[in-house]
């Protein structure tokens, strides 16, 4: 197990390293940008039970790496998690404390009493120290964790669950506290090409088709007001939906990113999760380089995490030889891998997402590893510490991520929900998809799929134009439920078992938005909010001052 001890004998588990760091929301959303100090603290993490080897006894753990040798040495993880553990202390909490009867027992007591604990120390226990802490009152999204026995070992769990453990032959032995019952740990894929020199294609052929210059909304600016070729094709369809709530946008400008962060963390979303590409001709990032560096200039940005996904696509002159791999890791690391606010795992590893690895010097597993290998030396080298590493499963074998050295796997779109063109078949496939990807995992969740958008400026040939024409903001709701529910159920690794991928933030041309839109303000954000209890104070539509277009 992964431990060390402070002078004052508390045990810091590897999942609380001081490395690790999230963010406390700001208490008023409707704030200037940069009006608040923002002091960032490490995440609740699942608390996860696994049982001894022959049924008796449980561990319970906040520590993922904790979770993976347990596993590794016999232990079951038991489904799902017995809530959320804070692994530092906060106003109104106590420390959680674990023991066990000798070094050699294979069953646990935790406790969050002093003097229950001395008194167990005196008669020889083994003190291992402080698991977590807990909230001494109830408080909203915080439920009572509960102590039961049935004479042989000792349980904890969650107060809804007393009657089934009752029934089983337990006997409550009280209340240690309070934690949270949810902490999921939601971001938005975020599409930054909304800016002279985003879409080059997009630009040319708005000019070409609709008379505009150096429009990167061509398409739809278009469907929005009206254009035949939406009227002529799709009759009976409603565009009202493609306008940002803060207007037709740049995101190379700080201000729309800072207009964005609070909207977003208004709602309650961790995370931004940015699509990068490289240009191997010039050698530096393109296209979407100019939006996230918008975010890191944006003066709110320390009040919301943030992770690069790496596109190789092996076409467009977006692929990545062997030979740039080095310069790439070393870019990636110090220009992003590098801030403070770099998403990180429940165990402080900061995250690396591969949002296509295909391009990859020739695709192939040895050269992906090679990629992925160079990245962990280089963040090593660079930063200190390693770096973990998730690649995006379309296009990708996740049960390959062992054999390129990755950490996990990680999904965006579903690719065979958005090609069955029809958004009850992705509901349906949805935890299946999931299942493709064994180990450590991260989930997506997909708002939306209408390529419409792109007729004629970016695909011509209207037959292959992919749209979900059952889709529905209800029908959203109905797949934030199957995610909830497959984290319910979860027996993978915790290190990034409550962190959801939700596409996407701004893909208007592709009809996967969540950002809020004139015509529907808040409806996606709000459906996440409640869907998946998350932090924020409820969603801001239109942050005030001026629409940055």
């Amino acid at each position: 197990m992964h431990r060390s001890v402070r002078a004052a004998g508390v045990l810091l588990l590897a999942a609380a390293a001081v490395t690790a760091v999230a963010t406390a929301r700001p208490s008023d959303a409707e704030q200037p940008a940069g009006a608040q100090a923002v002091v960032r603290t490490t995440p609740p993490v699942p608390l996860v039970e696994l049982v001894a080897q022959g049924g008796v006894g449980r561990l319970y753990t906040a520590d993922p790496r904790e979770v993976d040798s347990a596993t590794a040495a016999g232990l079951k993880r038991q489904p799902g998690q017995v809530g959320f553990l804070d692994r530092e202390s906060f106003t109104g909490s106590i420390p959680l404390f674990r023991l066990k009867p000798s070094s050699t027992a294979s069953k646990w007591l935790f406790t969050a009493s002093t003097a229950e604990r001395d008194a167990l120390v005196a008669q020889k226990w083994i003190y291992e120290g402080v698991a977590g802490y807990v909230a001494t009152q109830r408080s909203t999204g915080f439920v009572q964790l509960r102590r039961f026995t049935n004479g042989q070992e000792w349980r904890l769990a969650l107060e809804d669950r007393t009657a089934d453990l009752i029934a089983a032959g337990y006997t409550l032995d009280g209340p240690v506290g309070y934690v949270r019952q949810n902490y999921v740990r939601a971001g938005a894929v975020y599409f930054g090409m909304f800016h002279t020199g985003g879409h080059q294609r997009i630009i040319d052929r708005t000019k070409e088709i609709y008379g505009r210059d150096n429009d990167w909304w061509g398409g739809v600016r278009d469907f929005h007001d009206g254009t035949h070729y939406a009227t002529d094709n799709w009759p009976d369809s409603d565009f009202s939906d493609l306008k940002p709530a803060i207007g037709y946008y740049d995101d190379s400008k700080p201000e729309t990113l800072e207009k964005h962060i609070t909207q977003a963390t208004s709602a309650g979303l961790s995370f931004f999760n940015f699509y990068w590409y490289w240009n191997s001709k010039t050698q530096t990032g393109t296209v979407t380089d100019a939006a996230l560096t918008a975010f890191l200039a944006a003066r709110n940005k320390d009040s919301i995490d943030f992770t690069v996904g790496l596109c190789a696509h092996p076409f467009d002159g977006l692929s990545i030889p062997q030979a740039q791999f080095g310069t790439v890791a070393s870019t990636l690391t110090s220009r992003f891998l590098n801030q403070p606010n770099t998403l990180r795992t429940n165990d402080g590893r900061k995250i690396l997402n591969i949002c296509d690895a295909r391009g990859l010097g020739d695709g192939s597993t040895a050269q992906i590893k090679a990629f992925v290998d160079t990245v962990h030396q280089t963040a090593r080298s660079q930063l200190g510490e390693d770096v973990y590493v998730m690649i995006n499963q379309a296009g990708f074998d996740p049960t390959q991520v062992p054999a390129v050295n990755a950490d996990a796997a990680y999904c965006t779109t579903d690719g065979p929900g958005v090609e069955g063109r029809s958004y009850d078949g992705y509901l349906a496939g949805q935890r299946a998809f999931y299942q493709q990807g064994p180990g450590a995992y991260g989930r997506c969740v997909m708002s939306d799929f209408d390529e419409r958008p792109r007729y004629p400026i970016e695909n011509a040939d209207l037959p292959t134009i992919r749209w979900f024409p059952d889709q529905s903001v209800a029908k959203f709701r109905q797949a934030i439920q199957n995610v909830k529910n497959d984290m319910a159920t979860s027996t993978r690794p915790s290190t990034v078992d409550n962190l959801v991928y939700v596409y996407a933030w701004n893909e208007w041309h592709e009809g996967g938005f969540i950002e809020p839109s004139e015509h529907s303000g808040c409806a996606y954000l709000d459906a996440l909010h409640d869907g998946l209890a998350l932090q924020g104070p409820g969603c801001i539509s239109n942050p005030a001052g001026a629409p940055p277009s």
